[in-house]
């Protein structure tokens, strides 16, 4: 049988595209990963902030959940603690603890090392982005939500963007059901829905998603500044 659907938009990039567009004056990435899946969008709406954390860093990340695990655990702990203490714990073999994650955070120095104890450097933080994450479709809404189910783990809010010739099918009751939000993508770009802001589920991917902007953007070519400023 002959496909009749009729999209606005050939393609998700396209729709992505229109969306980057209506958003030209926000603080956006696309095709950000967070250990959920990868979000075709994402608007941090705290700017300013993540703009003076970015260029603090100058390049500077941590690399993975477990860096930040343990830099969280020192954050809290301000008379130090010693590898023993450390690797008791935490799930973490003691040869990647030692030499992968606190050798690593002692060369970046956000962890010092002095005497035998581990402590937080505390002119080096990191930073839980205010997010809002999107994942876009032409028609496949089901699909659509399934995926921004999971990016609450790591935003404070997530929509759906669905082509506005198909917006008419969407169930609007499953997207109040889990709190996702739903936007209208066509000429204009409508907010259908919008879910109530939350603290994301999980509180290392609120700081990972941060660390992976970084990790992913380079300062010396400019690309944050021309794309998303």
């Amino acid at each position: 049988m002959k496909n009749t659907e009729a999209f606005m938009f050939a393609t998700e990039e396209d729709l992505i595209k229109r969306l980057k567009k209506e958003y030209i004056n926000k603080l956006f990435f696309d095709e950000v990963g967070g250990g959920y899946g990868i979000a075709d969008l994402i608007v941090i709406k705290n700017k300013t902030d993540f703009i003076q954390y970015f260029e603090s860093r100058n390049g500077v990340f941590l690399k993975n959940n477990d860096q930040i695990k343990i830099f969280m655990y020192l954050w809290k702990k301000k008379k130090g603690v010693c590898f023993e203490e450390i690797l008791s714990n935490h799930y973490i073999p003691a040869e990647k603890l030692k030499y992968k994650v606190l050798k690593y955070l002692t060369e970046i120095e956000a962890v010092i090392l002095k005497d035998g104890k581990y402590f937080r450097n505390k002119s080096f933080y990191i930073f839980s982005a205010d997010i809002v994450a999107i994942e876009g479709k032409l028609s496949n809404w089901q699909a659509a939500l399934t995926q921004a189910i999971r990016y609450l783990r790591f935003a404070k809010s997530a929509y759906v963007a669905l082509d506005m010739d198909y917006i008419h099918r969407v169930d609007l009751n499953e997207f109040k059901k889990y709190n996702i939000g739903l936007i209208s993508v066509g000429s204009k770009v409508e907010v259908m829905y919008k879910p109530q802001s939350q603290k994301p589920i999980d509180p290392v991917m609120r700081y990972r998603i941060a660390e992976n902007i970084i990790q992913n953007s380079n300062l010396n070519t400019g690309r944050l500044r021309k794309v998303h400023f």
